[in-house]
């Protein structure tokens, strides 16, 4: 028997399940398993893994490949983690929500929207920002390889030397 067989076997059953969605699946080393997943069957594996005893989402970590941006889903069993990239068009960043299933990811998707600028469909209407102010500039995302903390500097008046 490999020394990754638990690892192999939940690779398998997920590939099964998900056919055409999962890609570039693999067992990196013990008691992890990376792969990448169509956005829009996020909702689904994710349901489909805390349903097989992995109930725990440890975090969601976005990140910008420059044309694409997205996030790492990080869920385990407390033996094994399952890392599920998704990633979404920089011109019209969209990912689905995961709240049905994980309810604590609340934190992490509104992290999504405010720092990287991804709209996560079915976050409840109505929730404050997180984590930057309300009075941060909503088309400002400080997580974009592009952002530049200089010209944000340059153009906030808390920064200003005060006149004398």
């Amino acid at each position: 028997m490999s020394e990754f067989a638990k690892e192999e076997k939940v690779k398998s059953e997920i590939e099964a399940k998900f056919g055409g969605a999962v890609s570039n699946a693999l067992v990196q080393r013990k008691n992890r398993v990376w792969l990448d997943l169509a956005p829009e069957k996020l909702p689904e594996l994710m349901a489909w893994l805390k349903a097989a005893g992995y109930n725990h989402l440890a975090t969601v970590t976005g990140f910008d490949e420059g044309e694409n941006l997205g996030a790492y889903y990080h869920a385990t069993d407390t033996r094994i983690i399952i890392t599920v990239k998704v990633k979404t068009p920089r011109s019209n960043p969209v990912l689905p929500s995961v709240l049905k299933s994980f309810p604590g990811a609340v934190s992490y998707e509104l992290e999504l929207q405010d720092m990287l600028g991804i709209k996560v469909d079915g976050l409840p209407a109505g929730l404050r920002r997180y984590p930057l102010d309300e009075d941060f500039p909503k088309d400002e995302y400080p997580l974009r390889k592009d952002w530049k903390v200089e010209e944000y500097i340059a153009k906030n008046p808390l920064f200003k030397p005060e006149a004398k």
